[in-house]
């Protein structure tokens, strides 16, 4: 699976309802869509070992902690402005790590599901983000997946870096060894269409005041998301 979150996956995410198990929200945002859409791919799991990585405040893990093992993967120290202190999860385990450092902490081949909202896109460099691909297929089962909703800004003309960033995403779930796309897999350009579901313009206007550095972008650019899953095969080498 790899495409922008479209507006036909966030209707019938609404037309099932999905929106009353993840509970209310304060506003609607990108982050809503991103958890529709996460949610929608993973919410018939039952009796597996979930991990989320940069949980934050995690509005997917407590639903699905219901029926399942999960944990949060985060150091809250407020990287990617997320928060500075654990948030209440109730008896949902916290390890301090960061994915993409190899750290023990998460074991080998101990998850069936390792998602993600808003986190991959504060990955900054290249290699930084190979160092994340490369881990989260280490602490994957043979047969577990990934799946990641991952911001983006999209202009008239898409500058150079998301570009590449696009490729790169797309490549872990088409072009990896021992990895499978769980969906289809968009083969098209890194360019705004219609359908792409946006953040609202009241929310790009209420973030400039925290990151007023960025008003300039988010005032001539779409606030977008990708969607990547892909699955470890059980014969994987390295």
């Amino acid at each position: 699976m790899f495409d922008f979150i479209r507006k036909p996956v966030i209707w019938k995410a609404w037309d099932d309802r999905l929106d009353r198990d993840l509970g209310a929200t304060k506003t609607f945002e990108l982050k809503s869509m991103q958890d529709l859409a996460v949610y929608s791919e993973i919410k018939d799991a039952r009796g597996l070992d979930i991990a989320e990585v940069g949980s934050g405040h995690s509005r997917v893990l407590p639903t699905l902690s219901a029926s399942n093992r999960c944990v949060a993967v985060d150091k809250f120290e407020g990287a990617g402005g997320g928060p500075k202190s654990k948030q209440a999860l109730g008896d949902i385990p916290v390890i301090s790590a960061y994915l993409g450092e190899g750290d023990s902490a998460i074991a080998d081949e101990a998850y069936d599901i390792v998602f993600s909202v808003s986190v991959v896109e504060h990955v900054v460099t290249q290699q930084d983000l190979a160092a994340f691909h490369s881990d989260q297929l280490r602490i994957l089962k043979p047969g577990g997946i990934f799946l990641h909703a991952i911001d983006m800004y999209l202009q008239d003309e898409p500058e150079p870096h998301h570009v590449k960033r696009f490729e790169t995403y797309r490549d872990w779930v088409a072009s990896t060894p021992g990895v499978e796309p769980i969906g289809p897999v968009y083969r098209g350009e890194c360019r705004f269409s219609g359908d792409i579901a946006t953040n609202p313009d009241n929310v790009m206007y209420k973030w400039g005041k925290s990151s007023p550095g960025l008003i300039g972008l988010r005032q001539e650019a779409q606030g977008v998301s990708l969607i990547a899953g892909g699955r470890k095969v059980a014969d994987r080498e390295g």
